[in-house]
C-alpha cells in the first residue's frame, strides 16, 4: 500500500464515519428531540390547570360572598338575647296561665260544693 492508496482509504473512511455520524444526528433530531411534543403536552396540562384554577376562583368568590352575607357573632348574640327574652316571656305566661287555671278550678270546685248561691 502506497501513500496515495492510504490517503484514498482515509478519505473513504472519513466519509463513511461522516455519513454514519450525520445519519445518527438525523435520527436523534427526528426521533430523539421531543421538546416540541413535550411543549405541546405542557401547554395542554397548563390549559387544563388554568381552567381548574378558574373554576376554583369562581367557587372561592361565591363562598366569599356567602361568608360576607352570613350573620356575625354580634348578630348571633342579639338573636340569642331575643330568644332568651321570648323564652322568659313564654315561661312567665305559662306560670300565669297555671295560676289562672288553678283559680278557675278553685272557683268551679266552690260552685260545685255550694252551688250558685
Amino acid at each position: 500500500m502506497n501513500l496515495d492508496e492510504l490517503k484514498f482509504w482515509l478519505v473513504v473512511g472519513f466519509q463513511v464515519v461522516n455519513a454514519i455520524a450525520s445519519s445518527g444526528l438525523w435520527l436523534y433530531v427526528r426521533y430523539g428531540d421531543r421538546n416540541q411534543q413535550i411543549d405541546r403536552k405542557f401547554e395542554a396540562v397548563e390549559g387544563k390547570f388554568d381552567s381548574r384554577l378558574d373554576e376554583q376562583d369562581r367557587v372561592i368568590a361565591r363562598l366569599t360572598g356567602m361568608i360576607e352575607r352570613a350573620p356575625t357573632h354580634n348578630d348571633l348574640s342579639k338573636l340569642y338575647d331575643k330568644v332568651n327574652t321570648t323564652a322568659q316571656a313564654v315561661s312567665q305566661m305559662s306560670g300565669e296561665m297555671k295560676g289562672i287555671n288553678e283559680n278557675l278550678r278553685l272557683i268551679l270546685s266552690r260552685i260545685a260544693e255550694r252551688g250558685m248561691q
